[in-house]
């Protein structure tokens, strides 16, 4: 799948529902080029479409949404092991596993992110959290700050459960940022996505 169609069931998975203008704006592209994703969802039968709600004079403008099939798409072939873990393992060693989790993951990161500006760094921290299968976006807020947007979980039960792999997640950004992070919704929490928001050192976030 193509980044783009990517970028636009992590939006409706996250809005829930959107329009042809709303989805166009976000992928920053035509209507007419983010129509031809949207028929593309259609067809793969991961997305539907309807009329909206007459709001204001003129033609409404149709509205599109995830369909159940689509609920299957978003990344999550490690569920069923983390499942397990919780179930059979120690609070402590719960603990021990994603504390080394983060730990080969900032490894990982960290030289992809050596000479970067915080603002690309971010930008990168997205990436490869989508490469892991969070798909990520990062938004510009009105004070300065950014955020980081995960629309998907791959362990999101195992992280409701225990709090564990976002707590780890959360420091370990801080530390590749050197920069205060904070997270201001969370799936577990009934949200459509876990949000991570930071400024530049020296910077308070918030």
């Amino acid at each position: 799948m193509d980044s783009k169609r990517d970028t636009i069931l992590a939006f409706l998975k996250t809005r829930g529902h959107a329009t042809l203008g709303e989805i166009a704006a976000h992928l920053e592209v035509s209507k007419q080029g983010a129509l031809r994703h949207l028929e593309a969802l259609e067809a793969d039968g991961l997305a539907t479409v309807g009329p909206a709600e007459a709001h204001r004079p003129g033609r409404p403008e149709s509205v599109y949404e995830l369909t159940a099939a689509a609920g299957e798409h978003f990344p999550d072939g490690h569920r069923e092991l983390t499942g397990e873990l919780v179930d059979f393992l120690s609070t402590e060693q719960l603990k021990q596993f994603f504390e080394r989790r983060a730990a080969r993951l900032e490894a990982e990161y960290a030289p992809r992110l050596a000479g970067l500006d915080f603002a690309s760094r971010v930008r990168e921290l997205a990436r490869l959290a989508s490469e892991h299968g969070h798909m990520a976006e990062v938004v510009e807020l009105g004070d300065g700050g950014l955020a980081i947007r995960h629309c998907n979980c791959p362990i999101q039960d195992v992280a409701a459960r225990t709090g564990l792999p976002c707590l780890n997640e959360q420091q370990m950004y801080e530390r590749l940022l050197g920069a205060e992070v904070a997270r201001t919704t969370w799936m577990a929490e009934a949200a459509n996505d876990c949000t991570y928001v930071t400024k530049e050192s020296g910077k308070k976030v918030g």
